[in-house]
């Protein structure tokens, strides 16, 4: 008998953007922009934390 694979998902990836935005609200810098990637990643991590910069 052959072992089952399981495939795992793939998550969509996040851009550097993404990333920039979490990174300014976690050191508590305010937004640079209000839309895309970047905002998304800051207001993940300030509902994250609960910590709002602004």
């Amino acid at each position: 008998m052959l072992p089952q694979i399981h495939s795992q998902s793939q998550l969509p990836a996040k851009s550097s953007n993404y990333y920039d935005g979490e990174f300014d609200a976690a050191i508590g810098l305010p937004p640079k922009t209000y839309w895309g990637d970047y905002w998304r990643g800051y207001l993940n991590k300030t509902l994250e934390t609960g910590n709002t910069p602004f």
